[in-house]
């Protein structure tokens, strides 16, 4: 019987190539998924390159081709896991905005789709990854504020804005608000992946905790039903 031509084990076969030769396009995702998982297991100070390089299946070298140093594969791990994410949320609240959604199924969905972010293994890896090491690296710790967390808030705010403007919410400080109701979904999305310690306190399941959060901000931002908004504030 003549061989299987594509049986790699037959004699004279080439090896089927690493997967990283056969997609080279490929590469930058694939090492930006492997710094992940390294910086996920060893912590941005622990991670070395040689590391990700094999886990990746490409040489150290084939890194610096396309990071110039671990600090700026950490950014594109940020990007590529967390930006993307706020990215996509921002251009679905413009074009829900242009649709004219009203505020309130905006904030709804907003927060909504942040509890799910918060209890993703990826953000619960990231939160880890900053809580634990970005103090030692400020740039980094700058970089991630102000891409991710700024970002995050002044989203938030703009639909708060919204609302005030159309008068579905009362007039508050739209970014303040919006820090107040992130901090509510952080909080006790964090004290529900540490369950085990409130057991007095928090023994619902996962959706009644993040209902019961978005009923209480939003209770505390929507205009009672036949009460007249307010106008927004304006400066002297």
């Amino acid at each position: 019987m003549a061989p299987d031509l594509g049986d790699a084990s037959a004699p004279g076969a080439e090896p089927p190539a690493p997967r990283w030769r056969r997609l080279p396009e490929e590469r930058p995702r694939q090492i930006i998924d492997a710094a992940f998982d390294v910086f996920s297991d060893a912590g941005l100070q622990g991670a070395r390159l040689d590391r990700i390089a094999r886990r990746a299946g490409v040489s150290k070298g084939t890194i610096y081709l396309y990071f110039a140093s671990k600090e700026e594969l950490f950014r594109a791990v940020v990007e590529a896991k967390v930006i993307t994410v706020i990215e996509a949320a921002e251009q679905d609240a413009a074009r829900r905005a242009a649709g004219d959604e009203c505020a309130v199924d905006a904030l709804r969905r907003l927060m909504l789709n942040h509890w799910d972010l918060l209890r993703s293994s990826t953000y619960l890896a990231m939160h880890r990854l900053v809580q634990a090491e970005l103090h030692h690296f400020p740039d980094l710790m700058r970089y991630y504020g102000d891409e991710v967390i700024e970002r995050s808030l002044r989203l938030t705010a703009s639909i708060i804005a919204r609302g005030i403007a159309r008068g579905e919410f009362v007039v508050v400080d739209p970014l303040a608000a919006a820090r107040i109701l992130t901090a509510m979904l952080v909080t006790n999305a964090n004290w529900y992946e540490r369950r085990h310690l409130f057991q007095s306190s928090m023994h619902e399941s996962a959706d009644v905790v993040r209902d019961t959060v978005i009923a209480f901000a939003l209770r505390g931002l929507v205009v009672p039903a036949g009460a007249a908004p307010a106008s927004p504030r304006t400066n002297a």
